[in-house]
């Protein structure tokens, strides 16, 4: 029974985190309001950005907190395929990639600082108004989609090398020995990972559009449900907090809708990998 769990709970994390799953929504952030009562949203964002704007740099940490805890577990999850007990080894490099995620948010933090003391300096100086909301807006969504895609690009290559038990310096000196021999065909294959993941993450967009918004509203008018999440108007402290975790909820439903898809691509990406399809050549000239 306790084995049945801990194996339930495996697939549950690797369903919620694993892979690029989460890109999703910081590429597409309407997808996120699928799962959102689009009233309360309003309502919400309108008290937030209103009469409460002073808790906006609240609202960023939490976001930012969050963020950090889905990227540790999806390094977790991209590390030990199962118990990190089975793979002491690798906990190193576990630490070694949280270490490093810290440090890219550190820098990243330290430029949007550097671009908001800019805009403000040329703003009150020189009257130049530079598109503040906008370029924060963008930084983050370029921050948090390339962080993501750089641990799924770096898991992918390593799995060949992991699936045969290599410790986690093998792994990567074999995978950087070959990617010096094969410039050309280790770029060809990641530009092939990208556009597989862009493609999944369009299809996933016109499902939801036209496959599952109207199941949703089917079901509403049928049972008078709304499976919707009901956001609260931001009040005070307790309104912000738990309207980030409703958000969170949000994100990890619809992490768990799209691993389906983020299974597809990820299985025609495997079928595509230069050095799992070498080993298998050599298999075949083995027997």
């Amino acid at each position: 029974m306790v084995r049945r769990f801990s194996s339930f709970l495996r697939g549950l994390l690797k369903a919620m985190f694993s892979g690029y799953n989460g890109v999703q929504i910081f590429l597409y952030p309407v997808l996120l309001f699928f799962w959102l009562s689009h009233e309360s949203a309003m309502m919400s964002f309108t008290t937030l950005l209103g009469r409460r704007l002073h808790y906006l740099p609240l609202v960023f940490y939490f976001v930012l907190l969050v963020y950090v805890g889905f990227m540790v577990m999806k390094i977790y999850t991209g590390v030990f395929d199962g118990s990190g007990r089975q793979y002491q080894n690798r906990l190193e490099e576990f630490y070694d990639l949280v270490i490093r995620l810290h440090r890219y948010l550190f820098y990243t933090v330290i430029i949007l600082m550097i671009f908001y003391v800019l805009t403000k300096f040329l703003s009150y100086f020189y009257g130049i108004e530079l598109p503040l909301k906008k370029g924060l807006m963008y930084a983050f969504r370029l921050f948090t989609s390339s962080i993501i895609l750089f641990y799924y690009v770096y898991t992918m290559w390593l799995k060949p090398y992991r699936e045969q038990h290599y410790s986690t310096k093998h792994c990567q000196l074999k995978c950087y020995i070959w990617v010096v021999k094969h410039p050309f065909q280790a770029f060809k294959y990641t530009l092939i990972m990208l556009l597989i993941m862009s493609a999944i993450v369009r299809i996933y967009l016109l499902a939801i559009s036209y496959v599952f918004i109207p199941l949703q509203d089917l079901f509403y008018g049928a049972t008078g449900i709304s499976l919707s999440i009901m956001l609260q108007p931001v009040n005070k402290i307790s309104s912000v907090a738990i309207n980030i975790f409703l958000l969170s909820a949000a994100f990890l439903l619809s992490n768990l809708l799209f691993y389906p898809f983020t299974y597809v691509g990820d299985r025609l990406s495997l079928a595509l990998h230069p050095i799992l399809r070498e080993q298998r050549d050599h298999g075949k000239t083995q027997v």
